[in-house]
């Protein structure tokens, strides 16, 4: 009986982001709030209910003082890391997404469509030039959410934060605002099709800037052992 309501939660889960991607790649030709606004409002929050997922947040007041577009830093767990961003951020925001997921029928169509920063890993040269893009796109107004681990962690340890964002945010004195997320594993457990009702908490931390005397390796060591301080406070 659990593996049939499972199933058709996958279904209906599935329809939901179909709809939700032509829509917001719709209204994204014209307002990307509007498009936020639809993935937030629309496709994240019906995620939850058909899921049975709550997402608590905190820390949004740390953000009370950012005039200035960032990269968002966050652990990565699970599939359902990106919902926990979109219910838990009060701005427009894109994703730094690997190329493979252009493809994908619908979803690669809006995520192209809304601007999100696609990843090319086989390649270290178009990978730097994608994310020197992505740069770009944040000091022209863009917030950029970014899995530094580069994958899903299957042991439900913190990977090594892969140097690529913290490179950008050094050379265009972007902040950093760590990002810590637990719980999402427990919905949606990686590689699996299975979903649980549960709670994802997720914590905002205060933007962190580079350090004229530190190396791009020591800014990212330093962001992740705050992410890690974070996702152990939850």
């Amino acid at each position: 009986m659990n593996l049939i309501f499972n199933h058709i939660q996958i279904l209906i889960i599935f329809s939901i982001t179909v709809f939700s991607a032509l829509l917001a790649g719709l209204f994204a030709l014209f307002s990307a709030k509007l498009s936020f606004w639809i993935a937030k409002n629309f496709w994240a929050r019906s995620i939850c209910f058909v899921s049975r997922c709550q997402i608590v947040a905190e820390g949004l007041n740390e953000l009370k003082n950012l005039n200035e577009s960032a990269i968002f830093c966050s652990n990565h767990l699970s599939s359902f890391d990106i919902i926990a961003m979109y219910m838990s951020l009060d701005r427009p925001i894109f994703f730094i997404a690997k190329k493979e997921i252009k493809q994908i029928p619908f979803l690669g169509w809006y995520m192209s469509v809304a601007g999100m920063i696609f990843l090319d890993r086989s390649n270290h040269e178009n990978a730097m030039r994608s994310m020197r893009n992505a740069g770009n796109e944040i000091k022209k107004g863009k917030n950029i959410i970014s899995f530094p681990e580069g994958t899903r962690s299957k042991t439900n340890q913190m990977g090594q934060f892969k140097r690529g964002s913290f490179i950008i945010a050094k050379e265009g004195k972007i902040p950093i605002v760590p990002v810590a997320i637990k719980g999402s594993n427990q919905i949606n457990p990686s590689g699996t099709l299975t979903i649980r009702k549960g709670i994802i908490k997720t914590k905002i931390g205060k933007p962190i800037y580079h350090k004229d005397e530190e190396t791009t390796e020591s800014f990212a060591n330093r962001t992740r052992k705050e992410v890690e301080l974070m996702v152990n406070s939850l």
